[in-house]
C-alpha cells in the first residue's frame, strides 16, 4: 500500500484532535467533579447512577412520610397524657365528692370544677397538628367535638362529627402504617353503662358534674370505677401510639443508614478522584504536545513544495 503525503497529514490531524478531545474531557471531569457528565461518556454508569438517584429520592420522600407520621404520633400521645390529666384531677373530685358529711355547697363547688375539667376535655380531643385534627379520623378539617346544651339531644352533652377512618401513611415500598386514633374510639364509645351500651368520656364527666351539683352521694361514687375504666382505656391507647413512635424513629434512623450507603455506592460511580484526575489530565495533556511536535516534524514542507 501507497503511503502519500496526504493520508500522513489526515492521520496526523486525527490523532492530534483524538488527544485533544481526550486532555478537554479529562479536563471537564476536573471543573465538575463528575467522572461521567453526559450518557455517551459511560452509558452502563450512567443508567446505574439514575437508578440511584430514584432510590435516594423515593427515601427522602419515606423520610419525610416517616417525620410526618412521628410528629402526628407523638401529638396524638402528649393530647391524650394531657386528657389522662384530666380524667385522673375528675376521680379525685368523685372521690372527694363521695364523702357523705360534704356540705351541698361544696360538692356544687366541685361540680363547677368538673363543668371545667369538661371544657378542658373537649379542647383537648379538638387538638391539632400542622392545621389538621388528629382526632377525627379522615376529616382532618373538620372540628372532631362539639358541644351540645341540650339535654334532649341523643349526641348530649359532646357531638363527635368525625368519621371512624384510618389515616395511612407510607413509610417504605408495600408497608402502610395507620397514624391516628379516631375520636370515636378514643373518647366516645369507652365506658360501659350496665345497659350493654357503651358511654363517652365526655358523658361521664357528665355524670359527675350533675351528681356534685345535685349533692347526690351514691351518683358520685358510682363513677370512680367508671373513671378507672377511662384511664385504663386511654393508658393502652398511649401505649399503641407510643409504639408506633419507637417504630417510626427506628425506621429513620435505618433508612438514615440506608441512604448514607446509597449516597457513598453513588459518589463512587459518579464522583472523581481528584489526585488521580490531575495526573490523568497531566498525562494527556503532554500526549498532546508531543503529539503536535511529531507533527510538525512529518507535516515539514517536502521537495515538491520547492519546486512550485
Amino acid at each position: 500500500m501507497r503511503i502519500t503525503n496526504r493520508m500522513l497529514g489526515q492521520n496526523v490531524i486525527r490523532n492530534i484532535n483524538r488527544n485533544l478531545e481526550n486532555m478537554a474531557r479529562t479536563q471537564e471531569q476536573m471543573a465538575s467533579g463528575k467522572r461521567v457528565n453526559r450518557p455517551s461518556d459511560d452509558p452502563i454508569v450512567v443508567a446505574r447512577i439514575l437508578a440511584f438517584k430514584t432510590s435516594i429520592a423515593a427515601n427522602e420522600q419515606y423520610k419525610k412520610n416517616m417525620e410526618d407520621a412521628k410528629g402526628w404520633l407523638d401529638a396524638s400521645e402528649s393530647a391524650l397524657g394531657m386528657a389522662t390529666d384530666v380524667l385522673q384531677r375528675a376521680r379525685e373530685l368523685a372521690v372527694y365528692g363521695s364523702n357523705g358529711t360534704m356540705p351541698r355547697e361544696s360538692m356544687q363547688a366541685l361540680g363547677q370544677e368538673v363543668d371545667q375539667l369538661l371544657d378542658e376535655m373537649v379542647q383537648v380531643a379538638n387538638t391539632s397538628y400542622g392545621g389538621r385534627y388528629v382526632f377525627g379520623g379522615s376529616q382532618t378539617t373538620t372540628t372532631p367535638f362539639e358541644k351540645i346544651s341540650d339535654r334532649n339531644s341523643q349526641d348530649y352533652p359532646v357531638k363527635y362529627n368525625g368519621n371512624l377512618a384510618d389515616l395511612n401513611w407510607e413509610i417504605a415500598p408495600g408497608v402502610v402504617v395507620a397514624v391516628n386514633e379516631n375520636g370515636g374510639k378514643v373518647f366516645k364509645d369507652v365506658i360501659d353503662n350496665g345497659a350493654g351500651g357503651k358511654d363517652s368520656i365526655f358523658k361521664l364527666l357528665s355524670d359527675l358534674r350533675d351528681g356534685l351539683n345535685n349533692g347526690v352521694y351514691s351518683d358520685v361514687q358510682s363513677t370512680l370505677s367508671k373513671f378507672d375504666q377511662a384511664i385504663d382505656h386511654l393508658l393502652n391507647i398511649r401505649a399503641t401510639l407510643g409504639a408506633k413512635s419507637n417504630r417510626m424513629e427506628m425506621a429513620t434512623s435505618r433508612l438514615d443508614d440506608t441512604q448514607i450507603g446509597l449516597t457513598t455506592t453513588m459518589s463512587k460511580l459518579a464522583d472523581i478522584d481528584l489526585a488521580e484526575t490531575v495526573m490523568n489530565y497531566k498525562n494527556r495533556e503532554n500526549v498532546y504536545r508531543a503529539s503536535l511536535a511529531t507533527g510538525a516534524m512529518v507535516l515539514q514542507p517536502s521537495l515538491i513544495d520547492y519546486l512550485r
